[in-house]
Order: C-alpha cells, then structure tokens, then sequence
C-alpha cells in the first residue's frame, strides 16, 4: 500500500534533514527512486495521512501524533492556479480541528499544499511527496515548515506530485521555527 511506503519513506527521515526548503524548490532526491502502486484516495493509515490531488483532508491530531480523519473534500486552491482563473473552494476548517489540501496546475508547472492549522499550538510534521516522473511515481522527502497556531501555511514545489503523506505530527511549545 502506497501509505505504508510513504510511512517508511517518512521514517527515514532524520530531524538534521528536516531544514526549510524555500517554497519554490522542487522536491530533492533524498530517498532512493522506486515505482509504486498508487491507491488514489485521501485516508489515513497508521500515524500516515495521505492527501491526493484535488483534494482536502480535515482532521485532528492524536495526543500520540496520529491524524484521525474527520472528512475529505473535493475542489481547488486559488494560489495553485493563474491568477484569478479559479476560486479558494475551503475555508478555515475550524477550532481543534487541521486541514491539508493539495492542488496543481499546468499553467504554474507547480504543485501546492495549503495545511490550516485550527489548533491552539504551532504544528510540525513530516511529508513525503508522491512525485510523478515519466510513467512511474516516486516518493520523495519535501522539507515543510510548521504551521503557526490559528494560521495557514503554504509550499509550492515545480513539480506534478500526485499526493503527499503527512505524518509525525508534533505540537511546538512556541513559534520559533524560522520558515522562509
């Protein structure tokens, strides 16, 4: 199962390999390139939140760092899209509650996740990146900033990434992690 791969791929990564990669870096070959089967459905498996194109993930995060889906939702991030070609379809997805969509577009040649942060502390996590190249799909680390409390934070990778796997979801005690 792809989650499962993505879990492993997220497990290899180290906390000195978790720096900030500006938002508009493609994702780097950090993990050794493999073909995958793709189960093309947001979902979570074991402490791994997978979010597929298109789509948006609510959720909340487990005392022990496991996402528990709340509900998955269709539609569009304007940022991932031309200037006004397309409107915002979320809003906030409201308190306690974290929200991660993932959206692209050719025009852009870039791929964008918006994670909503509806908690009452900054939120850090891992991702890996399920990055199409040619016919085959790769798992590649991306390196994601923490989301402020209350706030919402989006990367942009040149990239078409089929989905991402969201995991090792951690409260900060404080806002200090430099993003930019």
């Amino acid at each position: 199962m792809i989650t499962a791969i993505l879990a492993l791929a997220l497990a290899a990564q180290t906390p000195a390999a978790k720096g900030v990669t500006p938002s508009k870096a493609a994702p780097g070959p950090k993990a050794a390139a493999q073909s995958l089967p793709f189960q093309p459905k947001t979902m979570v498996d074991g402490e791994t939140l997978q979010v597929i194109l298109g789509q948006r993930a609510v959720f909340t995060v487990g005392d022990n760092g496991r996402p528990a889906l709340e509900k998955v939702e269709e539609g569009k991030l304007a940022e991932a899209h031309p200037t006004g070609q397309v409107k915002e379809s979320f809003k906030a997805p409201g308190q306690g509650l974290v929200a991660a969509a993932l959206d692209g577009s050719a025009e852009k040649k870039a791929t964008t996740l918006k994670v909503w942060n509806g908690g009452g502390q900054p939120l850090d996590f891992r991702a890996v990146a399920l990055v199409l190249r040619g016919q085959k799909l790769t798992p590649m680390p991306v390196n994601i900033c923490a989301v402020p409390a209350g706030q919402v934070r989006s990367q942009s990778w040149p990239a078409p990434i089929v989905a991402v796997g969201l995991a090792r979801f951690t409260a900060k005690s404080d806002d200090t992690t430099a993003c930019k």
